[in-house]
């Protein structure tokens, strides 16, 4: 007898319209350019943040979700995250995997923004560096951007191929496996390439972990110590206190010099505050905040170095007053000067303090010790600890009638 080595019968697949057209050849070329996209847009977020962390916290912070000790791992730790993400998906490795953790990410960040939209926040995102409390969020914006990108990236995850990508290929499969031992080196060639894949893919995972904790590590090392020099008679919050310290109530005042809404309590409803304060009624504890970029720092740094010199209110009301555009670069040193000189500060110990910036870390930790304890927004007043609603802020009449009924 004898036999004949018969052909496998190659069995034809499935028609699948969906996997048809991820495979077409326009397709693998749109996903590139998408996975490049999204790399751009990581590695800007990372690069925007990486330089500073605490910044990043603050951010983190500011969407009141996480308790103080996550929330700061979170934000020293996702620069470098994402950072590692952006390389990986620009270099096309394990783009299922890749795209997924994008999607993900971009998913947490997107319930973030809606769940502060809806709670009444003002924040920015901080997607791409200085976020925190602002006095305008822009929501709509920030939310159609991230659902845009999350489309992007689930379509990745499911075309899972692209151009110019660094990945495991698989062996070549002759088309006609005459023999076993074809048979068994085809196989062969096919395992090796499912265990090349997996292993592309841990090895992704573990850069991922040990980048987001190398920069924990990091951020924690360089983050800022203990200010060399504080101002006089701050309290262990940070706070200045203005008024009779033996009045018979509290008022706690979050504020930033460069805030625009706080500009606008202060010109409405302050001069309520300024009476009961002159009336023995409350003291008024200030906690400044610095959040609004390096304007913001030096402008409170200078009120440290006007504290020194018992001209802090007085300095803090013409800050106010004569309040720059946010983000413009305002309060320069100049600016801070003539300022001072405005209101009696012309002896050499402010100048110097506000020419060397002697209060900056100071201002830093104050701002960093009232993101702590959980402020998201200024101005924000508590009266006896129990915070004094926006609308009642805001109107003059409701506000002094609040106050007047401490007297």
């Amino acid at each position: 007898m004898s036999s004949t080595l018969q052909r496998p019968t190659a069995q034809p697949a499935p028609d699948n319209p969906v996997r048809r057209w991820f495979a077409h050849p326009i397709v693998a070329i749109l996903a590139t350019l998408g996975r490049v996209g999204l790399a751009v847009v990581f590695g800007w977020a990372a690069l925007a943040k990486i330089t500073d962390p605490q910044a990043t916290v603050r951010s983190v912070r500011a969407y009141d979700l996480l308790p103080n000790a996550l929330a700061t791992a979170v934000g020293r730790g996702l620069p470098a995250f994402e950072l590692v993400l952006a390389i990986a998906l620009l270099a096309g490795v394990a783009l299922r995997f890749t795209a997924a953790v994008a999607a993900g990410l971009l998913t947490v960040f997107t319930i973030g923004i809606i769940s502060a939209a809806a709670r009444g926040l003002r924040i920015d995102c901080g997607c791409f560096g200085s976020g925190g409390p602002t006095a305008h969020p822009h929501y709509g914006g920030e939310i159609a951007r991230d659902v845009a990108l999350v489309v992007v990236a689930l379509l990745l995850a499911g075309i899972g191929h692209s151009r110019w990508a660094l990945n495991p290929r698989p062996a070549e499969v002759p088309t006609g496996l005459r023999t076993r031992t074809a048979q068994v080196r085809a196989q062969a060639n096919a395992e090796k390439f499912r265990r090349d894949r997996r292993l592309t893919v841990l090895a992704v995972a573990a850069a991922l972990v040990v980048g987001a904790l190398g920069g924990v590590s990091v951020a924690a090392a360089t983050a800022p110590g203990i200010p060399t020099r504080i101002p006089t008679g701050v309290t262990a919050a940070g706070g200045i206190v203005v008024g009779d310290p033996n009045a018979p109530h509290t008022v706690i005042a979050y504020e930033d010099p460069q805030c625009p809404i706080c500009k606008q309590f202060e010109d409405t409803s302050a001069p309520g505050l300024t009476a009961a304060v002159n009336a023995g009624q409350v003291k008024v504890e200030y906690r400044m905040r610095s959040f609004l970029g390096p304007e913001s720092v030096r402008a409170v740094a200078a009120l440290g170095a006007a504290q020194d010199e018992g001209k802090f209110n007085a300095l803090r009301q013409a800050m106010f007053a004569n309040q720059p555009e946010e983000r413009t670069g305002g309060y320069t040193v100049d600016d801070l000067l003539k300022l001072g000189a405005g209101v009696g500060l012309t002896d050499q110990a402010y100048v110097q303090a506000v020419r060397d910036q002697v209060y900056a870390p100071w201002a830093k930790q104050v701002d960093d010790r009232a993101s702590r304890d959980g402020n998201t927004g200024t101005p924000d007043l508590k009266l006896d600890g129990k915070e004094i609603d926006q609308n009642v802020l805001f109107d003059q009449a409701a506000f002094a009638t609040l106050l007047a009924g401490k007297g």
